[in-house]
């Protein structure tokens, strides 16, 4: 059977979702797509239909954080320079995997969620 997906959407935790907006418009220039309640989603630059939701954390005590988003950019030393110059803070360095022809970068968003770049040669 062959299914036709209308979109995706993945999410994050965040304690100050206006404040984990502006990282994600302001440095990764992502757009509000839709708010409500403790949820926003964000469209992400490029990719048709593909958000992140920032969901308000409002239990006590540590919310999980996200590790798994990857996001392909064209260039990946100039997405580091823009990082950098945002004072973002990165999570080591550029990784090259040669054998398959891609190079990685991770770097925390204020909510201390882990997100990658890659760029494929």
């Amino acid at each position: 059977m062959n299914f036709n997906y209308k979109h995706a959407i993945s999410y994050i935790w965040s304690r100050d979702i206006k404040k984990t907006l502006s990282f994600y418009e302001n440095i990764l220039g992502f757009k509000k797509a839709f708010e409500s309640e403790g949820w926003i989603e964000m469209a992400v630059p490029g990719v048709t239909n593909a958000y992140i939701a920032i969901n308000q954390w409002k239990k006590e005590g540590t919310y999980p954080v996200n590790e798994f988003l990857t996001f392909g950019v064209d260039d990946i030393d100039a997405f580091k320079a823009h990082l950098v110059a945002e004072e973002v803070t990165l999570h080591g360095d550029i990784v090259e995997f040669s054998e398959q022809g891609m190079r990685m970068l991770k770097f925390y968003d204020h909510d201390k969620n882990i997100l990658t770049v890659s760029q494929v040669n």
